[in-house]
């Protein structure tokens, strides 16, 4: 399928446009069931969060990421995307967000847990496919789809949660 924002050429079935961040999926119309007792009203269908239109994101040039745990406040700039998880000096990987110190390894954060970047639809988070899942404002995350990120949201990495805001 190929993205209506930006032309990007995604699997069939995606939700999301993994460059851009832009909702796939055309919006439907909800019905009405009708049912065969006189007594009761006809019940609108309740829409599946699909089917649901998304925000859009808040435009932002730096993230500040707040683990409360440890009290640790880290501020990154969304000039490029921003990496999160664990270092590993074996492999010379040393994300952006570098959990290790807030005991990333015991509350179950990946070593490369997810991503958050700019795109033309906003600031947009992804897991990628870690073993434990990126959790926002209490939704599981699919792997390797964008989410929009807001000022204020909360966020699991495993079982450590982190606060974000975006800042101007």
């Amino acid at each position: 399928m190929k993205c209506k924002e930006c032309g990007h050429e995604e699997m069939t079935g995606a939700l999301f446009c993994s460059e851009c961040g832009a909702y796939l999926v055309a919006k439907q119309q909800t019905s009405v069931k009708q049912t065969s007792s006189s007594d009761s009203l006809p019940t609108p269908e309740q829409p599946s969060l699909w089917d649901q239109e998304l925000p859009p994101s808040e435009e932002a040039s730096q993230v500040s990421f707040l683990i409360p745990s440890s009290g640790r406040r880290v501020n990154l700039s969304l000039d490029e995307a921003i990496y999160i998880g664990r270092a590993d000096p074996a492999k010379n990987n040393y994300p952006e967000l570098d959990l290790t110190e807030d005991n990333g390894a015991e509350y179950g954060v990946s070593r490369l847990h997810a991503a958050v970047k700019l795109s033309h639809q906003g600031v947009v988070i992804t897991d990628l496919n870690s073993t434990n899942g990126t959790i926002l404002n209490n939704f599981r995350l699919p792997s390797d789809l964008p989410y929009p990120l807001h000022s204020g949201d909360e966020l699991r990495f495993g079982y450590l949660l982190v606060n974000v805001f975006l800042e101007d």
